[in-house]
């Protein structure tokens, strides 16, 4: 059984002082931005606009809006709470920049808990934590799931104490199912396989019954299961595609490194494995669950896209932490954790970087916005790239979206999926209403990889003119001698453009 206090060879960044400081480093890139540079985070933002509009709001005319039930509410629940305070962007900000820190926290504090005196790759699991699911904006999960690592840590520790523990997780575990349904399943299969290891034969009916009887606060979490409302959605998978996810775990800003950080990562798993570094017994079962769960999970679940793609970061994360190096050479051990911290810091300074370098994309890409009237209706159009070209992403999918919270305008960069989200289209061009209709991609992504992409030259002939008062168009350009005598440029900045739309002449 583990103890508390932590043995005299432990890893001295297991220490509390060390904790703290790493969790606090961990949001440094945040501290230079005003709009978290996460694909997917303006479109919260412009959601939490009409969340938030009072009834006279004119977004009431374009959007609906409606408080239920379901397992994807953590940023919603915790802007409601904030905004009075920060405002929505600043709110979002907080509960962005709280990822991180909440995730070097549990994830140290679960290693400090079940393999103090081995985690030589401890660095290597840090590089972990800004995944491609954070980095793609899926905040409600990354959130949740980095609290689940605390749950997780503190269900360990609260080990002798199991009257304290049962009562706090009692309500703690419905709460993270609320938050996002597959971050508070991550903390109920990473306490059930903790309990299974600490059991033994967890497949003998005794063992069993013991088993669930320590996981007994887990029954609250029927109660967000039984009220969740959706509309259905689709379900579908896709085992070739996880291959791809896994070369895509830290996909960032180089193809070559992304990839060859995961290949590292595993290879340092694998030969730490035949020099003699083993899972520690407690935390096999829940990394196991992890990859299990990944290799099981739909790529598409109830219209929630990339469902597997989320799990496999955590998988890694506590792998890596929970493997024990404490067999192996002191040398060889120096060399991984070395290695694994100079590799940490060269990831971490380029995401830093890259933040400041979206920073200022957005702030070009706004200035637009100057430009829009109030509670007006904003076309938009943006790129989307295909294959390696894509890789490093833009952010830029969503920007427009930032114009429902500046302007008060409605704009078809939001997704509105019934099944999933609380926000709902009512004002809807047809074709144009909501994501992806702002994706514009390459002639030749067009058809390519059974995936629905458009071009700009289908679109112009297509732009439902008569029914938005703007066309701004973000980094992508109308197409040679295209016909569009009723937009007036009013403003540009690089390879961007906000046209007027011209009323029709009627004869």
């Amino acid at each position: 059984m583990h103890k508390s206090p932590l043995p005299e060879q432990a890893v001295p960044m297991l220490r509390w002082r060390w904790i703290a400081a790493l969790s606090v480093l961990s949001v440094l890139p945040f501290l230079f931005v005003r709009i978290p540079p996460l694909t997917d985070a303006p479109g919260h933002i412009g959601r939490f606009a009409v969340q938030l509009a009072p009834a006279e709001s004119v977004l009431h005319r374009y959007f609906a809006f409606a408080w239920r039930p379901t397992l994807n509410l953590a940023a919603d629940l915790i802007v409601q709470a904030l905004h009075p305070l920060f405002g929505p962007i600043a709110a979002m900000w907080l509960v962005c920049a709280a990822v991180p820190v909440l995730t070097v926290l549990g994830l140290l504090a679960v290693a400090r808990q079940l393999n103090p005196r081995g985690s030589a790759a401890l660095p290597w699991a840090l590089i972990f934590v800004y995944n491609s699911p954070f980095l793609w904006g899926f905040v409600n999960y990354s959130f949740t799931a980095a609290l689940a690592l605390c749950g997780f840590a503190l269900w360990i520790a609260l080990e002798r104490r199991a009257a304290l523990r049962g009562a706090l997780f009692l309500p703690i575990a419905p709460a993270l199912f609320l938050g996002h349904g597959e971050g508070g399943a991550l903390l109920l299969l990473w306490v059930a396989g903790y309990e299974a290891a600490r059991a033994g034969s967890w497949w003998r009916p005794a063992a069993a019954i013991g088993v669930a009887a320590r996981l007994w606060p887990f029954v609250a979490v029927v109660l967000p299961l039984a009220v969740a409302r959706g509309d259905g959605g689709t379900t579908a998978w896709d085992f070739p595609g996880k291959l791809d996810e896994l070369t895509a775990l830290v996909r960032d800003q180089h193809a070559a490194l992304d990839i060859a950080t995961v290949a590292a990562a595993l290879a340092v798993l694998l030969l730490g494995r035949l020099g003699g570094a083993r899972i520690v017994p407690a935390g096999l079962w829940p990394v196991l669950g992890t990859v299990g769960l990944f290799l099981a999970a739909p790529l598409q679940l109830a219209g929630t896209n990339n469902v597997d793609m989320r799990l496999a970061p955590y998988a890694m994360m506590l792998a890596l932490a929970l493997q024990d190096w404490h067999p192996v050479s002191a040398r060889r051990r120096r060399l991984v954790l070395l290695a694994g911290a100079a590799l940490l810091a060269v990831r971490f300074g380029i995401t830093t970087a890259s933040f400041l370098g979206y920073q200022g994309s957005y702030a070009r890409e706004l200035a637009a916005l100057d430009h829009v009237a109030p509670g007006s209706r904003v076309l938009n159009l943006v790129p989307s790239d295909c294959g390696l070209r894509a890789w490093r992403q833009p952010r830029l999918t969503h920007l427009a979206a930032l114009a429902t919270a500046e302007r008060q305008a409605w704009t078809n960069a939001h997704w509105a999926v019934a099944s999933i989200h609380l926000l709902q289209v009512r004002y809807a061009p047809p074709g144009f209403a909501t994501d992806p209709s702002q994706l514009v991609s390459p002639a030749d992504c067009v058809g390519r990889g059974g995936e629905s992409r458009q071009a700009i030259v289908g679109l112009v002939p297509r732009l439902p003119l008569d029914a938005v008062d703007y066309v701004w168009l973000i980094d992508v350009q109308l197409p040679p001698g295209a016909a569009a005598p009723r937009l007036v440029p009013i403003w540009r900045s690089g390879g961007s453009t906000l046209y007027a739309v011209r009323p029709r002449v009627r004869t």
